[in-house]
């Protein structure tokens, strides 16, 4: 079968285009939910599936109940829907099983599964017939520089309107989980009712981030070695733990260190180039140009070895009598002042 996305497989399943089997899968599990949702809630008339849809579950199940019940003729209705959610837990030899169904499924059933947060082994022989044999989808979690480019397209959809900064500060802060980033932007559709146009102030009314106080704000004080707003950002995080782990910090730190040191290496790239290399959407550009210019590559290097100690004395590993965010502000006096 030819590839597939999760926009083509729901466009063709709100059209009624109906296939005997699909399989959706990977570690990234919000198109999965998605796709099964709408199967689950449009295949049948609500008067149709009390007798003609079934929904089984890979921990309570076994592949021969799965295709017995695949195998039955609808009932007053054009088809059966048979959908097993978390179908990563059916034993390896249930899918040997699968392979003789996929080669003459019954046409008047549609069969759904759902592999959760893993891969599909695609090198067996059950995973070969699974690929080429039904509408497959494998979804990997967004990398950190498609968290942009998704959010903006998705606020769109929404009807928003939004500038770069306010979409990259809710992205930085919420992560690369579609899940909670869909959630968060439906808090916002019912929250703003017919005003669409989100500024800072909503993001921080709605969702919880504070425009002053977040870790694209951190970075962003270094970049421009804003000693004084670094500090006072160091500070709140500091009397709001919860909210700010110092490990979040840390990962987020790590990555603008270490990307500040390829952009030294890149001079003379084109930026297209560079942001593809540093895996960053080309928003983020012009921060590390301003860093560039306060940090040289040496200073980078010295900042990232100086990380790595901060790392230690946070996880016990260099033994220290301060607490986690008193090394922070170590950091920061070593590394910015």
């Amino acid at each position: 079968m030819a590839a597939n996305s999760f926009g083509s497989i729901l466009s063709a399943l709100k059209k009624g285009d109906y296939q005997p089997v699909y399989f959706f899968s990977g570690e990234e599990s919000f198109y999965t939910q998605q796709l099964l949702d709408y199967l689950e809630h449009h295949v049948l008339d609500e008067s149709e599936r009390s007798f003609n849809q079934t929904v089984l579950y890979g921990k309570e199940t076994n592949m021969l109940q799965v295709l017995e019940e695949a195998k039955r003729f609808p009932m007053l209705s054009e088809r059966m829907l048979v959908i097993v959610r978390e179908a990563q837990h059916l034993k390896a030899t249930d899918w040997e099983l699968l392979i003789g169904y996929l080669e003459q499924p019954q046409p008047s059933t549609v069969l759904a599964f759902g592999h959760m947060h893993k891969k599909l082994d695609k090198r067996s022989k059950a995973g070969k017939a699974i690929k080429s044999k039904t509408v497959f989808l494998e979804s990997d979690p967004l990398r950190d520089y498609q968290v942009i480019p998704w959010l903006e397209d998705h606020l769109k959809s929404k009807g928003f309107q939004a500038g770069k900064d306010v979409v990259a500060a809710m992205a930085e802060q919420v992560g690369t989980d579609l899940s909670r980033l869909c959630k968060e932007v439906e808090k916002l559709d019912v929250a703003m009712g017919d005003n669409r146009q989100l500024t800072a102030q909503d993001i921080e009314r709605h969702i919880g981030i504070s425009k002053d106080y977040n870790n694209f704000e951190l970075v962003a004080a270094i970049a421009r070695r804003d000693v004084a707003k670094a500090f006072k950002i160091a500070h709140y995080f500091s009397k709001n733990p919860k909210e700010h782990p110092v490990q979040m910090i840390t990962g987020v730190l790590f990555n603008f260190v270490n990307n500040l040191i390829q952009y030294h290496s890149m001079k003379g790239v084109a930026e297209k180039q560079i942001a593809t290399a540093l895996k960053i959407h080309p928003y983020f550009l012009k921060q590390f140009a301003v860093a560039s210019r306060h940090y040289n590559s040496t200073h980078a290097h010295f900042m990232l070895e100086e990380l790595l100690d901060f790392d230690r004395k946070c996880k016990g590993v260099i033994p220290s009598s301060s607490n986690e965010y008193e090394h922070l502000r170590e950091w920061l006096i070593k590394c910015a002042l």
